[in-house]
């Protein structure tokens, strides 16, 4: 059959048309797929790109913030110690000026703690062995009336000190002693040393041979001071001259280098950061720590000859002043140390940060990059997939033009993509201030806008990744402050005597508990004892807590033998009333033992009976007691006191509701019962410490894997057998 004209051209442009939208189709189709692979190819160069460079900034920037915190610190602690220094020089320049003119002033006299009580900044008097020996001359007693006109400085001076155990003294080369001292949880009078009255000669101390060998202010190293007990001090002395510009004696300031760490250590880091100073013989004065490599004690060795080679290398360059960041290992961790010089002193502060903590930080940083590069990823192939539907309705109902507007509409189309690749191929080669400018009023379009957002977005939640984390390490840093602090509260140095025998422990449920403990002589023979649980854990328990136990061990010191245990009790809940809104309470057990006759006098506020075992039968009972009121809620309420009287070997044990209550995985306690079957059935003459293992361990089986729900205390009281 023949066609006509009119039949050929409709075919030949059908044709035409139709090999055109195929050809043009499938090239359209070529392109689409290319340019989503290279851009599937490009995310992942600037997926791995951009964590490279979020984990290479993260480092930097808290390898930058731990020197800027190590030269901060550095300079505060400067700073305190300078001003230690200029209260010892106004103090010498005082004492020069009262022995050079001793004419312009009147003899005064001060208090003697041999035979009167002293208090806080005080100022006292005490002699040196051979003024004992010899004697007190008339020249000598106006000497030290004149000398003692200087009270007027020494004790507002210690009362700049009284935060920190600490002492403002004078020490004569004839001799004799004077100070101001402060011990900021005693309210009472100072405690002093039989020795301090007799054998003290301030000529022979530390703080007088540093002074009198430099010839001027001096900062000595660690010592223990008579006056300040267990604690460790540092202080800066200072030469003053009579008339004739001879040295009549040395002045200083003492401070606890404990006390005074107090004040700074928040600058760790960490799970276990922490932070301390070395002097210029290379020894640690202040540290955080209270074990290990880098505890602060007299006579430390000089860290600069340890076998640890990295560590060595950083304490020479603190030696020398210098500041930076360093690796080294301490206690067998990997940490980061910061260090800075201290310019008025020669010291030199470090800061320990441990090497995983940054590792974590660094870590979490680049894998929140890559999770926002991926989600990115995603929402392209899904705008890949919508462009491709737009494209194909586009073609086909453009059939019959497809032939003179496909290249143009091709070119359109793949234009805006070339632009979008060439500028996630420059963000992704790490710089993300770059912003697509892209107007095609398209998804490309919204896709340019999306990819903006992302980078805005991204770089606010590296800014706020930074500011988070910094919060959460300081939190952590207070916490094991906070938990350090309670620990210390709680006594530990338990008496190992022939007629009795102790032993306590407290684990709490979170870092800090409402639990405590403690024990006392009210005299040379009644040993006082207390058990205690208040309401609620954490923090506010542990407050709560400090003000129960110190207000306890108050009213029972001063008012125990004069009124008796129950007024004691009594006087102690009317104090925890007062001004108690948050209606806090605490459970208590308290008891005096007569170490002479066994007698055991006890008042039960509310807490668990305490149980006690008879050595005459072996058997355990739970001990009688009274349901006396829980401290705290209620004002003016009697509380009922009673005693039994204990025979040699006879033992009591003290616990808090945390045992008693401690829940297994199903739900159930511990219960009573369980306790006494228990101290039945085991042996109760064995070392206190063993006991107490052996009832850890029973509770350890009932608990199983579940979480401990509460404070838990034990304490163990053994009426020893008398040699």
């Amino acid at each position: 059959m023949k066609w006509n004209i009119q039949k050929r051209l409709l075919v030949l442009v059908l044709a035409a048309g139709i090999l055109s939208f195929l050809t043009l189709s499938g090239l359209s189709f070529y392109g689409l797929l290319t340019v989503r692979n290279e851009m599937e190819e490009m995310g992942d160069d600037l997926s791995k790109a951009g964590a490279n460079f979020t984990e290479n900034l993260v480092t930097y920037q808290l390898k930058r913030t731990l020197e800027d915190l190590a030269t901060a610190r550095a300079e505060y602690i400067d700073h305190e110690t300078s001003l230690i220094r200029s209260d010892v020089e106004i103090l010498a320049r005082n004492m020069t000026q009262i022995s050079s003119k001793p004419n312009d002033y009147k003899p005064i006299k001060l208090l003697n703690p041999q035979f009167e009580p002293v208090y806080n900044t005080q100022t006292y008097l005490t002699y040196g062995p051979d003024v004992k020996r010899n004697g007190l001359t008339p020249e000598l007693e106006r000497e030290i009336g004149i000398a003692s006109n200087i009270r007027t400085l020494l004790q507002p001076l210690a009362n700049s000190f009284i935060d920190y155990k600490s002492s403002c003294y004078v020490g004569s080369k004839h001799g004799w002693f004077m100070s101001s001292s402060v011990f900021p949880d005693n309210n009472g009078p100072l405690p002093f040393e039989e020795s301090e009255f007799f054998d003290y000669d301030p000529r022979e101390r530390p703080w007088y041979k540093a002074a009198i060998a430099a010839n001027a202010p001096v900062f000595s190293d660690l010592y223990a001071h008579m006056n300040i007990g267990e604690y460790q001090l540092i202080g800066c002395s200072a030469p003053y001259y009579d008339a004739s510009g001879n040295v009549a004696g040395v002045v200083g300031i003492d401070v606890s280098n404990t006390d005074i760490y107090k004040a700074i250590n928040n600058t760790d880091i960490g799970s276990d950061g922490s932070s301390f100073v070395l002097n210029k013989e290379g020894k640690v004065i202040f540290s955080s720590r209270t074990k290990g490599e880098l505890v602060a004690m007299v006579d430390g060795e000089d860290l600069r000859s340890t076998t640890k080679r990295r560590f060595a290398r950083a304490v020479w360059k603190m030696m020398r002043g210098e500041s930076g960041l360093m690796p080294v290992t301490v206690d067998g961790e990997e940490y980061f140390l910061a260090f800075a010089p201290m310019e008025s002193t020669g010291w030199s502060f470090g800061t320990l940060t441990l090497r995983k903590d940054v590792d974590i930080a660094v870590e979490k940083s680049r894998e929140y990059f890559v999770a926002q590069v991926e989600g990115f990823s995603s929402r392209l192939q899904d705008e890949y997939i919508f462009m491709t539907f737009c494209t194909i309705i586009l073609l086909t109902g453009l059939l019959y033009v497809f032939f003179t507007v496909s290249n143009k509409a091709s070119a359109k189309l793949v234009e805006p993509i070339h632009e979008l690749s060439n500028g996630v191929r420059e963000i992704s080669s790490g710089n993300l201030d770059k912003k697509l400018d892209i107007h095609t009023g398209d998804e490309i379009e919204h896709l340019a806008t999306c990819f903006n957002a992302m980078t805005d977005d991204l770089k606010a939640q590296m800014a706020n990744l930074k500011k988070v984390t910094a919060e959460k390490e300081r939190i952590a840093t207070e916490l094991d402050v906070a938990t350090e602090i309670q620990s210390g509260m709680l006594p530990k140095d338990f008496p190992n005597r022939e007629d009795f025998e102790l032993l306590a422990t407290m684990k709490p449920a979170k870092e800090v508990g409402g639990d405590f403990y403690d024990f006392y002589f009210l005299d040379e023979t009644h040993l006082a004892i207390t058990v205690a649980d208040v309401s609620g854990k954490g923090i506010p328990a542990a407050l709560f807590m400090v003000i129960a136990k110190t207000v306890l061990k108050n009213f029972a010191v001063s008012t125990h033998n004069r009124e008796g245990l129950a007024e004691v009790v009594a006087a102690a809940n009317d104090k925890l009333c007062a001004n108690n809104e948050a209606m806090m309470f605490v459970t208590a057990f308290v008891g005096v033992l007569d170490l002479e006759t066994g007698e055991f006098t006890y008042v039960n506020a509310g807490h668990n009976p305490p149980v006690v075992y008879h050595a005459a039968t072996n058997h355990c009972d739970f001990l009688d007691v009274k349901k006396n009121f829980v401290l705290g809620p209620m004002d003016d309420i009697p509380f009922i006191e009673q005693k039994i009287n204990l025979e040699r070997g006879d033992l009591l044990f003290l616990y808090t509701d945390g045992v008693t209550e401690a829940l297994n995985v199903d739900d159930e306690e511990y219960l009573p019962d369980r306790l006494i079957a228990f101290m039945n059935s085991t042996d109760c003459t064995i070392d206190l410490k063993t006991l107490l293992r052996n009832v850890r361990g029973d509770l350890a089986k009932h608990v199983g894997a579940a979480e401990q729900s509460d404070d838990i205390t034990m304490f163990a009281l053994r009426f020893k057998q008398s040699n």
